[in-house]
């Protein structure tokens, strides 16, 4: 059986004054750094969400600078676009006023050339009318 006696206080008493030394020694410092390490790694877990809310941030603004640069383009594009087709226009506009000028200026020509020409023809006519007559008296 057990048998009680002073043994086993000194033995208990032995026993708590070592869990004390250990606790002093051993388990507290433990603890301690555990717990260091516990606010270290909250304190690294905090700054690492902080670094990716900062690149999202980051992301969704060079995703709307992009969207924003690629609307402006297109929007320069379109501009450069009406701006060419206008001068287009106003090329095409003036060459053919030209074409006009230019044709008027042929028509007259012609016409003064024409003119010229029956007039030429019209001073012929008594000289020619003349030697026809003489052919077909004399003939």
């Amino acid at each position: 059986m057990l048998d009680l006696n002073i043994t086993l206080v000194f033995q208990l008493v032995n026993f708590f004054i070592a869990l004390y030394v250990l606790n002093l020694l051993l388990i507290r410092p433990i603890r301690e750094i555990i717990r260091k390490r516990k606010s270290v790694m909250d304190e690294m877990s905090g700054e690492s969400e902080s670094y990716e809310y900062q690149a999202d941030q980051r992301l969704s603004d060079y995703d709307n600078q992009l969207t924003s640069a690629r609307q402006e383009a297109g929007q320069n594009r379109e501009q450069a676009r009406a701006a060419g087709a206008a001068e287009q226009a106003s090329l095409v506009a003036e060459a053919q006023k030209r074409a006009q000028e230019i044709i008027a200026e042929t028509r007259r020509n012609l016409q003064a050339e024409a003119d010229a020409s029956l007039k030429e023809l019209r001073a012929h006519v008594p000289a020619l009318s003349g030697q026809l007559a003489d052919r077909v008296l004399h003939g």
